[in-house]
């Protein structure tokens, strides 16, 4: 759907148009093996018309306009089949449903009344053009389970219903063109009371590069207040009429948080309606009804008002309770509320993630042209997206599938072929890549599952959420296998798992980033200048840069590399006592943060410090905390003991912010490389394939130094910081790893020998 303010216009298909409506139920999708089990009959029908040997036209181009309080609604479409005489205009739609026919006409127009609404609009545009003639209606209802048609007429308030349709539409806009013009009034705050002159200058910069580009990268580090400037510069763009909603991405549920709390001190929620969209799992409730007919019953009985909700600040906990109450869930709500927020702030995987994106993407009147794209820490985008295009099953969970479909009594063919396909996942040992016979295997099975839908019909409304992801997931299989090649890996990372990972998302990424009217990625650790846009497949060239001034940071870091130890796999068992007293001596000045590539090495040396100094303050981060935990047991230690061994990446490098100013050194322990596994060496082979020099680094020293520089960057957050940082390896001297290293880290000494690191630490 198109809404074009100005013009007061609105274009959309015959299908949105027909099944657009606000409140319960808003934006719900179309399942992938239903759209195949209607291409099938569709296909079937069109055989039997062209058998007819009257003339029939198949996907015939339909257009009109409809004029509505003071809109002009333009509708495009296909109709299924139209046939043209010389006294008659003959147009059928056909529709596939999951009921046994035939039904009473009433029923069936009660039940469907999106089939006689799209029938309507292509009736209508031909009564415009038909002159004397006359316009015959009719849906062709199909039940795929026996074959059995039933066709209804259009009936004779088709006319007012496609009115009435047209006008529930054109409120939507005008809503739209209102919730414009209240934007036009946002206030102009600043986040804090005396803005720092660099912040100030990044927002000029950052409204520059607007009107220089439609995608940014912001480039500032941490505690410079991205966020802040970010959201300012996305509401100036609403603010200037330039778009009409924001949509925030952040990895982190804690950081979603944050950046509402931002944004509350740039708008109230009386003048800017926002919305945290959290997961669909987080908003289920055990117990309540899932009939439609029903759920808009206690809805009207409620009377539930997405607006108002916006406007008071509903949170999930809130949405919950109303859902509970009134007997509706709460994802609907919560749907029906994304309608109308000017602000969404959610994860990476509702833009990026083919089966999470339809929650946006079926919001009524979604626009993603005139949507605001942010995307917070961008460095992370690349393997999220990647992430969010692979797939994976195990044994067990496809077996669960199996049972679930012959309890619920599906067909024989679906339950006999998801065995089979849990019986081949079982079977599978753990390998690198898949064999080609075991390839094979999978594709051919995947592909019977893909056509279950249309070869042997059946509902799968009625079956539990995780068996509906794994019908989806059967229809996704097949397509997903045949087009895996170069850039996809797949294998079995364990026995009886199947993995397809992605390698590299960039094509796909890029197209959805300049799908929107504005984008901005923001980041504190863009690697090598480009290497950020190209992961992201961007136009390094297109792509304006912003570079925030820190002044602050310049001089706030003394980093040494200690060259005395080697901490590769192979070699730091033999290095622990040194580690260990390392730890110690710095320690004696102040607390220490130590961060450790992996848990199995942070236990050694916490055994080797204890074992040099029984009475030493020292604690280990905690396997499974996540960001809050992560978070509280960084606050504890700080003020109990000494050194803190901290793992490298995941919830520290991307949400402990409380060490800034509070530590007087920090120790890494290794560049934090990647496990090497079949997954990364086929990276790095990509990257071979692709013609690179440094496939290695791209591979693996990239994404272990992005690491590093994320968890130093946290070290000094504002003005007066400072932190000593000790580089734990002779790796870091070399120059693939230090000149990764970020500028501001100036050009460390190399501490060759023992009394090299005495001298340092006791001068710095």
């Amino acid at each position: 759907m198109r809404i074009d303010i100005k013009t007061r216009r609105v274009e959309l298909s015959a299908q949105e148009f027909a099944t657009f409506r606000p409140g319960p139920g808003a934006g719900a999708g179309g399942a992938p093996w239903r759209a195949e089990a209607g291409r099938q009959w569709h296909e079937t029908l069109r055989k039997d018309a062209e058998a007819e040997g009257l003339g029939w036209q198949f996907e015939r181009a339909v257009a009109c306009e409809v004029g509505a309080l003071g809109w002009t609604i333009a509708i495009t479409g296909r109709s299924d089949q139209w046939l043209e005489t010389a006294d008659q205009i003959h147009i059928r739609e056909i529709k596939t449903i999951s009921l046994k026919l035939p039904r009473k006409v009433e029923f069936l127009a009660g039940r469907y009344p999106q089939h006689f609404l799209q029938l309507a609009a292509y009736c209508h545009a031909a009564r415009l053009t038909s002159g004397m003639r006359a316009v015959k209606g009719e849906v062709i209802f199909v039940d795929p389970n026996d074959g059995t048609r039933q066709a209804v007429a259009l009936p004779s308030s088709a006319e007012g219903d496609l009115l009435t349709q047209a006008e529930t539409v054109a409120f939507h806009a005008e809503n739209r063109r209102a919730s414009h013009a209240r934007l036009l009034n946002l206030p102009d705050r600043l986040p804090f009371k005396e803005p720092r002159p660099e912040w100030l200058q990044c927002c000029a910069d950052l409204d520059q590069a607007g009107l220089d580009s439609p995608t940014r990268l912001l480039v500032a580090p941490t505690g410079f207040g991205k966020t802040s400037a970010a959201l300012r510069h996305g509401l100036a763009l609403l603010r200037g009429g330039r778009a009409g909603r924001l949509l925030y991405l952040t990895g982190k549920g804690t950081g979603q948080l944050q950046v509402l709390a931002e944004l509350r001190r740039l708008a109230k929620p009386g003048e800017l309606r926002a919305l945290l969209l959290r997961p669909r799992a987080e908003h289920e409730i055990e117990g309540l009804t899932d009939d439609p007919e029903q759920i808009r019953r206690n809805w009207a009985n409620a009377k539930i008002d997405p607006q108002s909700l916006l406007e008071d600040a509903a949170d999930l906990r809130r949405i919950r309770e109303i859902g509970r109450i009134a007997g509706v869930p709460p994802w609907d709500i919560t749907k029906a509320m994304l309608a109308h927020a000017d602000v969404v702030i959610c994860d990476y995987n509702y833009v990026f993630s083919p089966r999470n994106r339809a929650a946006l993407e079926t919001v009524p009147g979604w626009d993603m042209h005139d949507t605001v794209l942010i995307v917070d820490e961008a460095h992370n985008l690349p393997d999220r997206a990647a992430e969010c295009l692979s797939m994976r099953d195990e044994a067990e969970a496809a077996a669960d599938f199996a049972f679930t479909l012959t309890r619920f009594r599906a067909p024989e063919a679906w339950a006999q072929t998801a065995q089979m396909w849990a019986d081949f996942i079982q079977r599978l040992p753990k390998a690198d890549a898949l064999s080609p016979d075991d390839r094979v295997e999978a594709m051919a099975i995947a592909e019977r599952m893909s056509v279950l839908a249309a070869e042997h019909p059946f509902n799968t409304d009625d079956l539990p959420d995780a068996a509906k992801q794994a019908v989806w997931n059967a229809a996704a299989w097949s397509e997903r296998l045949e087009a895996a090649d170069l850039g996809w890996l797949l294998w079995s990372p364990r026995p009886g798992l199947l993995s397809l990972d992605c390698l590299s998302a960039a094509k796909a990424t890029g197209e959805r980033i300049k799908a929107f009217g504005h984008s901005l990625l923001m980041t504190a650790t863009p690697g090598p200048r480009g290497a950020l846009a190209a992961e992201c497949g961007l136009d390094s060239d297109l792509l304006v840069n912003v570079a925030a001034l820190a002044p602050w940071r310049q001089g706030a870091y003394t980093v040494a590399i200690d060259g005395r130890v080697d901490t590769r796999l192979k070699t730091r068992e033999g290095h622990l006592p040194k580690t260990a007293a390392a730890l110690l001596r710095l320690s004696q000045e102040g607390a220490v943060a130590a961060f450790f590539p992996s848990y199995k090495y942070a236990e050694a040396v916490v055994k080797e410090v204890r074992d040099l100094d029984p009475k030493a303050d020292v604690a280990l981060q905690p396997r499974g905390l996540g960001p809050d935990g992560t978070a509280r047991f960084v606050e504890d230690s700080l003020n109990r003991y000494t050194i803190l061994c901290l793992i490298l990446g995941g919830s520290l490098g991307e949400g402990v912010d409380m060490l800034g100013g509070r530590i007087r050194s920090a120790v890494v322990i290794g560049p934090a490389l990647p496990e090497v596994n079949a997954l990364q060496e086929a990276r790095r082979k990509m990257f071979v394939n692709d013609g690179s020099e440094d496939a290695f680094s791209l591979a693996y020293v990239r994404p272990g130094m992005r690491k590093v520089n994320q968890a130093l960057g946290r070290l000094v957050r504002a003005p007066g910081h400072s932190a000593r940082v000790l580089l734990h390896c002779r790796r870091f001297a070399d120059e693939a790893y230090r000149s990764l290293l970020s500028t501001e880290y100036g050009d460390p000494e190399v501490l060759a020998n023992d009394d090299d690191f005495v001298r340092w630490s006791a001068r710095s």
